[in-house]
């Protein structure tokens, strides 16, 4: 499980559906394609062979038979320089969809809407004050929990084909605006993101966790809340769901959750030191065992024991401008941008010695980025810096292999299939602009502006066969694409887009293999966009006073819209 500060890869996890994807690149899959050591030169021309070597830390390994030298992500002192990489994701809050419902929430009436995605019925149930934020309970088919803001306390829903089974727990931390729930569905864990509240001053510290243990016999408390470190910024948890996992400015929190208690604080920066710069991308492996530490800026990658706070560091050729662990934990992927390099550290339980490292130099091409399918065996690699129309994929291995996928315009982000074979990726409105330095140092100053500055809207998308069997097909949008889903089943992709000037809100169904595009209007803006996997439908919901959400069949591309179901009207109008 991926657990980092750069969020929204809701990755895929939940029981029997796809959540929301809006622009993120952290995807789980299971199978993948056959590997081709064939790719085009730097310039778009030539074969060259895409084999790794085997390093130790801070060496690279030059791929065999390549043609040329060029390694197009150097920036040398009078070259270029590229923007940073933009991490696209999404702030909005969404519906949740669990194995047959969708459930929404509204802070205004107090109420929770939930709909049977196989039969459209809907339903509405009395939540607490200011239901807002909304979560997935995993190990039940049908299970959420709302936080209601304004009395501070949360409530669980439990569906059960027509019968809804509800409870209140009290006493949630004030200010709570996020969940984190354990994998086995028992625990669940109110926490504040102080980054969704840009105004508060640096003394107020969000230490505040709640834990709430959904199997507690009513005699016990439900809940216990416990001061972690400052500021946190992601919570993991241990696969037998025993203990939690704070990424705080202070480290990393250990704590116990069946008698709550924090048992443990883990630096996380170089020398034992704390460091709100080291939680800059933290992940933590599944077995919570380990921590994977990215800083923005530095050549090292730490790997820190979590139960003896030792800490191995391992240095790149270069900055490491992106890691993502695999879903299973068994490896990290590690890119740096300017020497093109991609490190595969081994993990299992323990950090990797130098020499198990794999380091492997993509040849003529600029990478920045880096997301994992087909079960954490392959690489999707590209960069958002760059206008370059190409993706990289890396098949991994003992001798990993890549090949190069050529695409008609810039990348902004791209979301493979969990099954590897295809991608979706999302361009950009404008190329990236590459500045040139100056004595001056004007570009320096052009780059960290650029660091805080949004990414493009994405105008188009293009549904990519990653074994490069066939080209990839580019479709133009007629407004920015809000979000994209995903189906398990790897063949569907449903995207939405809203021009709130324009008042032009549509879906797009991609159908894979087939590359087939079909388009649906709809009556008001989107919200959200997401995959009910048990009901195999994909869904949209709408800003609308009394609710709106419509629905599309992914086997037939019929789509029905429901309106008024906040007022229990449950008016079907069929799209046309």
């Amino acid at each position: 499980m991926k657990v980092c500060i750069r969020f929204v890869c809701v990755v895929i996890r939940r029981i029997g559906l796809v959540s929301m994807l809006a622009f993120v690149g952290c995807v789980g899959g299971l199978s993948s394609p056959s590997a081709r050591g064939s790719i085009p030169g730097g310039d778009g021309t030539g074969p060259a062979t895409g084999t790794a070597s085997t390093g130790t830390a801070g060496s690279t390994g030059a791929p065999n038979g390549s043609v040329g030298s060029a390694q197009a992500g150097t920036a040398g002192a009078a070259g270029p320089v590229l923007q940073p990489e933009k991490e696209v994701a999404s702030s909005y809050k969404a519906p949740v969809a669990t194995g047959h419902f969708v459930w929404i929430t509204n802070p205004t009436s107090g109420r929770v809407a939930y709909v049977d995605a196989t039969s459209l019925a809907v339903s509405t149930v009395e939540a607490g004050d200011g239901p807002t934020y909304l979560t997935a309970v995993p190990g039940t088919a049908d299970a959420v929990i709302v936080l209601n803001t304004l009395s501070n306390d949360a409530t669980y829903l439990s569906a059960s084909g027509t019968t809804l089974t509800s409870r209140t727990i009290p006493n949630v931390a004030p200010g709570s605006n996020g969940w984190a729930v354990s994998p086995d569905g028992r625990f669940a864990l109110a926490w504040t993101d102080a980054r969704l509240v840009p105004a508060a001053p640096d003394t107020q510290g969000f230490h505040d966790v709640t834990i709430i243990d959904l199997q507690a016999a009513a005699s016990a408390p439900a809940s216990t809340t416990l001061a972690v470190g400052y500021r946190p910024i992601s919570i993991g948890f241990a696969a037998d769901s025993s203990r939690a996992f704070a990424v705080t400015q202070d480290g990393v929190s250990v704590v116990a959750l069946a008698k709550p208690a924090v048992v443990d604080t883990v630096p996380l920066g170089e020398n034992g030191m704390t460091d709100a710069a080291d939680t800059q991308d933290v992940s933590i492996t599944p077995d919570g065992k380990l921590a994977v530490v990215r800083r923005d800026g530095s050549a090292v990658v730490g790997v820190v024991d979590l139960a003896s706070h030792a800490r191995t560091d391992f240095t790149l050729s270069g900055a490491v401008t992106d890691i993502v662990v695999s879903a299973d934990g068994a490896r990290a992927v590690a890119v740096v941008r300017d020497t093109a390099e991609v490190a595969v550290l081994p993990l299992a339980g323990s950090a990797p010695a130098a020499a198990a490292v794999q380091h492997v130099t993509i040849t003529g091409e600029t990478i920045g980025q880096v997301t994992l399918a087909a079960g954490g065996l392959e690489a999707v690699l590209f960069s958002n810096a760059t206008p370059a129309e190409r993706l990289t994929v890396l098949t991994l291995g003992s001798t990993p292999t890549f090949h190069v996928v050529k695409l008609h315009a810039s990348v902004l982000s791209a979301l493979p299939t969990p099954d590897g074979m295809f991608a979706v990726v999302l361009h950009p409105t404008v190329a990236p602009v590459i500045e040139t330095p100056n004595p001056d140092g004007g570009a320096a100053d052009a780059a960290a502006a650029a660091a805080t500055t949004p990414p493009p809207p994405a105008t188009a998308f293009s549904l990519v066969p990653l074994d490069g069997t066939q080209p990839a097909r580019i479709e133009m949008t007629n407004a920015p694409i809000q979000a994209v889903a995903i189906a398990p089943t790897s063949d569907r992709v449903l995207l939405s887009v809203l021009d709130t000037g324009k008042q032009i809100y549509g879906a797009y169904l991609g159908l894979l293999p087939t590359l087939e595009v079909r388009t649906y209007p709809l009556a008001s803006p989107p919200v959200a966009t997401g995959v009910v996997g048990g009901a195999n439908r994909g869904y949209i919901a709408q800003q609308y006073p009394d609710g709106r959400i419509t629905f599309i069949t992914l086997d037939s591309g019929d789509a029905r819209t429901l309106t008024g179901y906040e007022l229990g009207a449950r008016v079907v109008e069929w799209n046309k």
